[in-house]
């Protein structure tokens, strides 16, 4: 698999400089564009040692501008759904923009993913990205510093991440959302992958993706994946939180420990023998089975010339529950001035039998 070419990407969005930025260890290669803090690579070995490219992307700039918004990008300040786009804090409703019909999604317009991020420091195995989200420009209240460290070591890609609020009192929630593809080939279905998610109860949402306000146990439904199984084994046992056309967008619950790091998912082809496992503190792991994705351009245009049609890629996405600040019980989503949110995330590659 041949590596995304650098020049492709280098240009001027917003009077602000894009670049790729690879980090290489002993066995795996990642390849980043600061526009959205976007994963656009990710090389690992198969069974056979050859490398395959197991993330969804776009091969330049202008694709990636034209493409899907979340694709690979670092999402936030608040990741997933506020519904009716409407905070309460203090007794005081903030109307924030409005950008998936009446909700707020992934921080709205003014969102990471649209953003160029500035790039601290690039070195062999690591990179530092940040950005200042600002109240005036993305419509929520207060301002934020983001820093985003991107790591590789062995076969384990790292992300951590510290966002501060200053100013007023605000909403965080972010999270990583690569579209994954293990077999390293768009035209293969993502959806053949063996998923395992580390949790007994799921979000139902409406049929506009805002959750009901309460947990559902896993146990015997197609949201079932406490033990291996096939992606599309579990859209074919059907469910009618899957959709008119079957899907998972859903938050699984997976509460945090006192250890930290925690596995969420363990995600397997059959056909590469990569393994991934998933690792983060966060409380709840979004999986999106990437129903949406139709093949048409420029929106699902990929690498190398392929299309994304639907389920290519999967997305795992460690984060806080959904719309949590309209949810009651829903765990922690504001922070004062001063305050603080940290957290990691990590891929952990393997190959099927080994060790």
């Amino acid at each position: 698999m041949r590596p995304l070419d650098p020049q492709r990407f280098e240009g001027q969005v917003g009077r602000r400089t894009v670049g790729l930025y690879t980090l290489r260890s002993d066995q795996i290669q990642a390849s980043w564009c600061n526009h959205g803090a976007r994963l656009l690579q990710l090389l690992v070995p198969d069974r056979q040692g050859r490398m395959r490219d197991v993330v969804l992307g776009h091969d330049s700039l202008d694709q990636l501008q034209n493409g899907m918004a979340s694709m690979g990008a670092f999402v936030g300040r608040y990741a997933n759904r506020i519904a009716q786009s409407r905070l309460v804090i203090d007794g005081q409703i903030h109307r924030l923009p409005a950008n998936d019909g009446p909700h707020c999604l992934h921080g709205g317009p003014g969102g990471s993913r649209h953003q160029v991020f500035d790039v601290l420091s690039c070195s062999g195995e690591r990179l530092s990205m940040g950005w200042t989200f600002l109240s005036r420009d993305d419509g929520f209240p207060g301002d934020v510093d983001l820093q985003l460290d991107c790591q590789i070591e062995g076969a384990t890609l790292t992300l951590g991440y510290r966002a501060c609020a200053r100013g007023a009192a605000t909403a965080l929630n972010f999270t990583s959302h690569p579209f994954f593809n293990l077999d390293g080939d768009a035209s293969v279905s993502a959806l053949d992958h063996e998923l395992q998610i580390d949790a007994d109860h799921f979000v139902p949402v409406s049929a506009d993706r805002i959750p009901l306000g309460h947990f559902e146990a896993v146990t015997g439904t197609a949201f079932d994946f406490r033990q291996p199984r096939v992606v599309r084994q579990a859209l074919a046992q059907g469910h009618p939180q899957l959709g008119p056309k079957p899907g998972f967008d859903h938050a699984y619950v997976t509460p945090v420990t006192a250890d930290g790091l925690r596995r969420q998912a363990r995600l397997r082809s059959a056909l590469s023998g990569i393994v991934m496992e998933v690792w983060s503190d966060a409380p709840s792991l979004q999986f999106f089975s990437g129903a949406a994705m139709d093949g048409s351009g420029p929106r699902h245009a990929g690498k190398h010339g392929r299309v994304h049609g639907s389920g290519a890629g999967l997305c795992l996405e460690p984060q806080h529950l959904p719309d949590a600040p309209n949810q009651p019980g829903f765990g922690p989503w504001l922070y004062q001035p001063g305050q603080c949110l940290s957290g990691q995330i990590q891929y952990r590659f393997s190959l099927e039998g080994a060790g």
